[in-house]
């Protein structure tokens, strides 16, 4: 359906008040800790918002709740996010923080559709490499190794040349490492998986990871540490 003038102009300002509620939002996280009743007057906005439509409307409740739930009272953010999808397929951060929410409780299959569909060039190097990470480690725990291996070395490779800036805790990617080590090792042989620990060891060193993430580290290379000890001086 083709938009008259009036009505494309009503789409531009609910995309334009989403943004404005969006940095609202993001000014209470700067704050050490969330006002409970700052939470519930924006919850109050965005609910009776009358500019706001359905999809920016679930959208902003469901990114409220995510960054506020320990002040809020419960939600079903999956079911926001859902609604905000249904009704804008195409929508960025709808489909991000779908990929979010649904990762974080598990549903990897769905996380990973959701993950696949995110245009990278509009991140910055920091959130593009995260997201990268994500989909690989949606990969890991649903035990598509192929998959998960054809994105992980590339992956390791840029990690273990960006700076610090441009690079967030791998937290996700190897904890799913550390959890499938054994079938990811098996599923890909032991050159590859020498190549892995190489290129692993290297972003560890590079980002200083190591008193961090050792449990992870500790399983993942296991058999390998004899020949790393400077990874755990």
């Amino acid at each position: 359906m083709t938009l008259s003038g009036s009505s494309r102009e009503f789409a531009a300002l609910n995309h334009e008040l989403r943004n404005l509620y969006h940095d609202l939002i993001g000014e209470q996280q700067g704050f050490q800790k969330a006002d409970p009743a700052d939470i519930q007057y924006l919850l109050d906005e965005i609910n009776a918002d009358p500019q706001l439509g359905r999809a920016e409307r679930a959208f902003l409740r469901g990114y409220l709740n995510y960054h506020f739930r320990e002040v809020m009272q419960p939600l079903d953010r999956e079911a926001e996010f859902r609604t905000a999808v249904a009704l804008a397929p195409d929508d960025h951060q709808s489909n991000l923080h779908l990929g979010y929410e649904t990762f974080d409780v598990g549903k990897y299959a769905t996380a990973l559709t959701q993950f696949q569909k995110i245009d990278l060039t509009l991140h910055f190097l920091c959130s593009q490499i995260k997201i990268r990470e994500l989909i690989v480690s949606c990969h890991l725990h649903l035990q598509q190794f192929e998959a998960a291996e054809s994105l992980l070395f590339p992956l390791l490779e840029l990690s273990a040349e960006v700076d610090d800036a441009d690079y967030a805790l791998p937290t996700e990617l190897l904890r799913a490492l550390a959890q499938w080590h054994a079938e990811f090792h098996a599923a890909i042989g032991e050159t590859a998986w020498q190549r892995l620990v190489e290129l692993l060891s290297l972003v560890i060193k590079r980002h200083d990871l190591n008193r961090l993430f050792q449990d992870e580290l500790s399983q993942i290379m296991q058999d390998d540490l004899s020949s790393l000890p400077e990874l755990f001086d």
